[in-house]
């Protein structure tokens, strides 16, 4: 198979000479890298000629590779089919090359969940979750007018129905007319890699809530009848007010900290530790998405990990290594130490083209 990597403008740089190297690995012959950029300047980059637009024409291949903002594909595309260059179908996605190279990658592992979802692949395409969420839930979006901000209607797990509050400005799914938040909870869903609570770990009547990553707080507005206090930590500001509006009637309950958690605290950051008071011999269920610096939350929650009894669910996909340091810091507290089921391929973390590797998405540790 003959293939060509389309360089848009705004790409990642380093995703050509990645994708090249991936589609060499695949036995693939690589005819050079196309590029958009009129001000090009380079011929070549490691081996790989590189030539302008008009040359594609000149060159034989069977596929071509794009990565770019969606919106500006969907522009061009339909342009170099009018001109005669390719046909729809031999356009594939930056997305398509990482299925092919980890079916190949994967194809000999003995784990089950990986030989499903590469399973799977054979007639879908690769995603975050795969055959984990094979489908998508829609929140129909309203709004307050005395608060001027929008809302959804979410299930507490006593079954009562609170609104979870949205900026003005987020950016909802709109579809006839109508406003939609998409997969308000499908990543909790129980065959979800992403699962924060099992029949077996779980939120349990007072505890106390440590949320780290908190977004719009559905999770903690679930439990927030179960639990006897929480601690929301959420650094952007977008989110705050919307926070205080949807945990208005919880003041007593609830503490919002709008600072990114780490392992010391400094102007905009804070450890836990020294964000909390003396919490010793409490029982604490711990809930951490903070994009990929848990590992430094976790070595600034010593005394909240140590003093108490803690049951936590850490997630460990933003990048390649946090499973080990994640496991690591809990097994070094003499904490047991499980996983989610299932993997996921984390697409968003800009080294998934080198690492091309299956995440488990939710580390659950007890003590």
């Amino acid at each position: 198979m003959k293939i060509v990597i389309l360089k848009f403008p705004h790409a990642p740089e380093y995703f050509f000479y990645v994708a090249c190297s991936m589609a060499t690995k695949l036995g693939c012959d690589v005819a050079g890298i196309i590029t958009f950029d009129l001000n090009e300047k380079e011929t070549s980059h490691e081996g790989y000629p590189i030539y302008p637009l008009t040359e594609i024409e000149n060159l034989s291949w069977d596929v071509a590779i794009y990565t770019c903002d969606g919106n500006d594909f969907a522009e061009i595309l339909p342009r170099m089919i009018e001109l005669g260059i390719g046909k729809r179908e031999q356009f594939k996605s930056d997305l398509w090359l990482l299925k092919q190279f980890m079916t190949k990658k994967y194809e000999d592992f003995a784990d089950p969940a990986i030989q499903e979802t590469l399973e799977w692949w054979k007639t879908h395409e690769l995603s975050v979750f795969n055959q984990h969420i094979p489908y998508y839930t829609l929140s129909r979006v309203f709004f307050d007018e005395v608060c001027d901000l929008p809302y959804v209607h979410l299930q507490t797990i006593g079954g009562e129905w609170r609104r979870l509050y949205y900026p003005k400005n987020h950016d909802f799914r709109v579809q006839e007319g109508e406003r939609f938040v998409v997969n308000l909870l499908t990543e909790q869903l129980p065959t979800s890699p992403h699962l924060y609570v099992t029949d077996e770990h779980k939120v349990q009547a007072g505890d106390i809530i440590i949320d780290a990553g908190v977004a719009e707080g559905n999770f903690a507005l679930k439990y927030v009848d179960l639990c006897s206090k929480i601690y929301l930590f959420e650094p952007t500001e977008k989110w705050h007010e919307p926070l205080r509006q949807t945990f208005k009637d919880y003041r007593d309950k609830v503490e919002i900290i709008p600072r990114f958690v780490s392992d010391k605290t400094g102007r905009v950051s804070i450890a836990i530790d020294d964000a909390l008071p003396d919490l010793r011999g409490k029982k604490i269920f711990l809930k951490m998405d903070v994009e990929g610096a848990e590992p430094k939350a976790l070595r600034g929650a010593e005394k909240i990990l140590t003093n108490n009894k803690v049951r936590a669910s850490v997630c460990t996909y933003h990048n390649s290594d946090d499973l080990v340091k994640v496991k690591s810091i809990f097994q070094t507290f003499g904490y047991k130490t499980s996983t989610s089921a299932g993997y996921m391929v984390f697409i968003y973390d800009p080294n998934i083209f080198k690492t091309a590797d299956f995440r488990k998405g939710i580390v659950y540790a007890e003590n």
